[in-house]
């Protein structure tokens, strides 16, 4: 089979062109079901276009520690102020993907949620997978559990109003959205549960958050067993109101439930301004990873950085979402290893960038594009040795929001720079 391969000389034109194809075409702007439960609201009301992406009031919804409420009944009294019935959600998908092989998955992904409030102004989000397993059955590994549950990611938030701010204190723990899983509003890749199709965000095609850069991750990688760096167990504070938001947090890069001996605490910044500018719903920002971390690997540092882009709002009679970023982290030492770029041999980099128009009622288009450069060291007859790689993704989408809370898309991916390959991936997803 002939395998298409792209190069890209110089990836601002490729900026240039997604933006130029936004402009050009021809709005709608239409939580997890829990969420939706406990506001009485459809999943559309906290959502821009399609899911996962957050529209303002969900940003808003979010910012409360998702305590708002709206029809759903509450038990209150002596301080006590929580919702008359449990909220819950089963979200899951169904995939096709087409490369060099094929693979179906049915379900590709299963998680149940639990959330909303706990008391006023307090609320929290667990996620709970289902994923294959393995476990010994008559002595030998290997055999496999289809849907066995293992703890995902937690949190849980506290906010009170100090003269018209925001001032939130987070807790959290996390297998793969690293500290920003605390507190995060954009949807650029910051924090990748929101970004709108996955692997067009700079921040996962460097390992910052591997489970959201999949798509170039994985051509970069093949089948080489290596440490995912998105885990994190931390405690942090934000600060939002309309102007933009803050955030801080001291974490370990691993999630852990037992106790550490001695941890050492790595330290995460975010800083964001949300203005409305010429009726465009914007959010500009930068996440600082600085310090020193207790990770699986023993304390290591964790040092990187990101800006991100995103713009909300209609152009020419449609709705259209444009998301950007850009990250990077620096080498590793002979004496001094980082956590997010394990390698000695230079500095991972990479730039993403995504636009969303929508075509029709619930029927959205997407194009995007990502150029990294990623080291790994290789093993040699006893000595590692420093391989660079430089690889282009670009991928065309449409997603269908069959209903609020069902959503179909069909991508097409062509890699290019030292990768050659395309793929097509369906899905379906749903939640309820």
């Amino acid at each position: 089979m002939k395998r298409t391969s792209v190069k890209v000389r110089n990836p601002f034109h490729w900026l240039a062109l997604a933006a130029l194809a936004i402009l050009l075409m021809p709005s709608f702007a239409e939580a997890i079901p829990a969420f939706a439960r406990q506001a009485g609201q459809t999943c559309t009301a906290c959502h821009y276009q399609h899911f996962p992406t957050l529209n303002s009031f969900g940003r808003a919804f979010k910012a409360s520690g998702y305590s708002l409420v709206g029809i759903q009944g509450q038990v209150e009294g002596d301080g006590l102020a929580i919702p008359d019935t449990l909220n819950a959600a089963l979200v899951g998908s169904a995939q096709y993907v087409k490369g060099d092989a094929q693979e179906f998955g049915l379900p590709a992904a299963l998680s149940l949620y639990l959330a909303g409030k706990v008391a006023d102004n307090a609320g929290f989000m667990m996620e709970i997978p289902f994923t294959p397993q393995a476990v010994e059955v008559g002595g030998s590994e290997g055999e496999t559990l289809s849907a066995a549950a293992r703890y995902g990611s937690f949190k849980g938030s506290y906010f009170l109003d100090v003269q018209g701010v925001s001032v939130g204190l987070h807790g959290y723990s996390t297998e793969m959205a690293g500290p920003a899983y605390g507190f995060e509003l954009l949807s650029t890749g910051a924090m990748g549960m929101n970004v709108p199709v996955s692997g067009n965000n700079a921040m996962g095609a460097i390992g910052l958050h591997m489970e959201h850069g999949a798509t170039l991750m994985s051509q970069f990688m093949g089948s080489m067993d290596m440490p995912m760096a998105g885990a994190a167990t931390g405690l942090g504070v934000s600060a939002q109101n309309g102007l933009g938001y803050v955030y801080v947090s001291q974490y370990l890069a691993d999630q852990k439930v037992e106790h550490f001996a001695s941890p050492k605490l790595g330290n995460y910044l975010r800083v964001v301004w949300t203005p409305n500018l010429a009726g465009y719903d914007v959010g500009l920002g930068t996440q600082i990873y600085l310090g020193e971390a207790t990770t699986p690997e023993g304390r290591l540092d964790a040092k990187a950085t990101t800006l991100d882009l995103q713009v909300q709002g209609e152009a020419m009679g449609r709705a259209i979402g444009i998301y950007a970023s850009y990250a990077s982290a620096p080498k590793s030492t002979a004496s001094a290893k980082n956590w997010y770029n394990l390698s000695t041999g230079g500095d991972n980099s990479a730039i993403g960038i995504m636009g969303e128009v929508s075509l029709a009622n619930r029927l959205f288009a997407s194009l995007g594009f990502v150029s990294a450069t990623y080291w790994m060291d290789m093993p040699m007859g006893g000595m590692s040795m420093p391989m660079k790689q430089e690889g282009t993704s670009t991928a065309l989408g449409l997603n269908w929001l069959f209903k609020p809370n069902i959503k179909a898309s069909l991508d097409y991916v062509v890699f290019g720079g030292d990768l050659d390959a395309t793929s097509t991936v369906a899905t379906v997803q749903a939640g309820f």
